[in-house]
């Protein structure tokens, strides 16, 4: 009769074993690469993180220059590129879609409709910045 040995690191052998579904490594990635590219890192890593900056008497919640943001921004266009994945997300899901036209149809308009939100998103903060001080 043979026996099996025990290994020394039990918590080692437990991790070995495990195993992710793939929907969450999917949905991880996703949800990362939407933060990296919302500057996430950027303001993690930054010295001095602005949530407002002072300016005339008022106060900005954008940062003056192109190559700076605030965490306002950052938020804003994670949302943005969030809307954007949204909707190309739903419009492929469209196509899924064989047996019911409407809602097909109704998948592709909200594709298109959460699409165009974002670009426009991303393109009004880019306007807004470069109209502060110019």
């Amino acid at each position: 009769m043979s026996r099996r040995r025990r290994s020394k690191s039990k918590p080692l052998s437990i991790l070995k074993n495990l195993r992710v579904p793939g929907r969450f490594v999917t949905w991880g990635s996703i949800f990362l690469c939407i933060f990296i590219l919302g500057g996430g890192f950027y303001n993690m890593l930054s010295e001095q993180v602005f949530t407002v900056i002072p300016y005339q008497g008022g106060y900005l919640t954008l940062h003056p220059y192109m190559s700076d943001q605030t965490i306002y921004e950052s938020f804003f266009v994670m949302l943005s590129n969030a809307s954007i994945f949204l909707g190309l997300w739903l419009s492929y899901k469209s196509t899924q879609v064989s047996y019911d036209r409407t809602k097909a149809n109704r998948f592709i308009l909200l594709g298109i409709g959460f699409t165009v939100a974002g670009l426009a998103g991303n393109h009004l903060i880019l306007e807004m910045k470069k109209a502060i001080f110019s």
